[in-house]
């Protein structure tokens, strides 16, 4: 099987566990919560605003993001779980994350976090190889902000070859 994985180095924590342990499933349900506000910005999608009324509502959404980030920063600091082991997450693509190093058991399955552009992703994975491990639990307001990572790095290199 041959797998098309986009250069990532991401820094990631995590820990072998059974997907159904509400240890791990409660703060992955936890992690991320402000991603309520896609729901506004779903339903400011489907009415028409001014463009003044447009752009006021994006500041304004704009700045409860921000708001609500520094929240979430200070509080869950305090609040997430000790994880045992810690890698570089090498290459990657919408399903498959590759680690630099050998740090995984086959079969295995973990809890996983991550950032990305500030916000924390939480999600389950299982040991394909040493190396290798492939998503089997994300939520969608994570899969949403994980995909468009995915889409940026791919643009990036796409960009960087049109301009060898």
């Amino acid at each position: 099987m041959q797998l098309n994985l986009f250069k990532a180095g991401l820094s990631a924590e995590f820990q072998s566990c059974d997907i159904n342990d509400s240890y791990f499933l409660q703060e992955y349900l936890n992690i991320n919560i402000n991603s309520r506000l896609n729901k506004w910005k779903k339903l400011a999608s489907k009415v028409d605003f001014e463009e003044s009324e447009k752009l006021i509502f994006e500041l304004l959404l704009s700045l409860k993001e921000d708001i609500a980030r520094l929240q979430n920063n200070l509080s869950e600091q305090d609040k997430l779980l000790p994880l045992s082991q810690k890698g570089i997450i090498d290459a990657l693509n919408f399903e498959y994350l590759n680690f630099l190093e050998p740090l995984l058991e086959k079969d295995k399955q973990y809890y996983m976090r991550f950032e990305i552009n500030n916000q924390k992703i939480a999600l389950f994975i299982e040991a394909q190889s040493e190396n290798l491990a492939k998503m089997i639990k994300i939520k969608p307001e994570d899969r949403i902000i994980y995909d468009a990572f995915v889409v940026e790095i791919q643009r990036d290199m796409i960009r960087s070859k049109k301009g060898d």
